[in-house]
């Protein structure tokens, strides 16, 4: 449920919500202040990172911290059929925003509406542009973009003035993926050495993390209908992960490095 996600559901990225906190919470709800510091609101933040980390649900968090509607469109979705009136799905999106606000305009993918030199989505890329640019009406209204490609996006966007904070959303280091499996395994803790699970599943994404857990617990169905007994210990969940691989590649993270040292990390 959308309307649930809080804070404490998003594992390990308490720099990144204070940094999201404030650049949305800022301008949307203290735009005197700001207008008194002569401070020109952000209206952009792209956050990019291997899949299955939490970019979305970061947003959905922050979302409802600050009671923001939101707004979402799935940049792959909108462009699978070449669609014709993406443009003015992404025009209508804004109009709800500005009628709903404060509202955060949500674009997963959006390399997928804004990639480097195509031809069919410039048509798309040019209304993004004015609505991010047309600030002026644009009041209370925040864009966020998430992509896993980055490197993938045209430079256009990228300007400073339309995506203003450019924020990394890294896999899960070892504390938060140690919470990942407290939070999916609550049940069976007593048998488990967490730290070791963690150390197995370097570099895997949270959903991996989730996607382990969700198969451990299968197993533990199954031996129960058998009539065995449903206890689970550190060796079954290693069994487990050893049968699996990250879905973060190298070559991802490295797209991620390239990235960041072109265009910085902005926060």
């Amino acid at each position: 449920d959308e309307s649930g996600v809080r804070w404490e559901d998003v594992v390990g990225l308490a720099d990144v919500r204070t940094v999201l906190l404030e650049s949305i919470e800022i301008p949307l709800l203290h735009e005197d202040v700001m207008k008194e510091m002569d401070v020109k609101p952000s209206k952009g933040l792209l956050l990019f990172g291997p899949p299955g980390c939490g970019k979305t649900m970061i947003v959905k968090a922050a979302a409802n911290e600050l009671k923001a509607n939101f707004l979402t469109i799935s940049g792959a979705e909108l462009m699978r059929g070449k669609n014709r009136n993406a443009a003015t799905v992404v025009k209508e999106t804004f109009n709800r925003a500005r009628e709903s606000a404060p509202a955060l305009v949500f674009i997963d993918e959006i390399e997928a509406l804004a990639p480097n030199r195509d031809e069919f989505s410039g048509g798309i890329l040019t209304e993004l542009l004015q609505e991010l640019d047309g600030v002026k009406e644009l009041k209370n209204v925040m864009l966020i973009g998430a992509t896993n490609k980055p490197l993938a996006l045209d430079p256009a966007i990228l300007r400073p003035g339309r995506f203003d904070k450019i924020i990394y959303i890294p896999p899960p280091d070892a504390p938060a993926r140690i919470q990942i499996f407290t939070t999916n395994l609550s049940k069976f803790l007593k048998g488990l050495d967490l730290r070791k699970l963690s150390e197995a599943t370097e570099g895997f994404s949270g959903a991996d993390v989730s996607s382990v857990c969700q198969e451990v617990k299968m197993q533990l169905v199954r031996d129960k209908l058998k009539g065995k007994s449903a206890e689970l210990t550190s060796e079954q969940v290693l069994k487990v992960v050893s049968g699996r691989r990250p879905s973060i590649t190298k070559k991802d993270l490295r797209s991620y490095d390239e990235f960041k040292e072109e265009y910085g990390e902005r926060k």
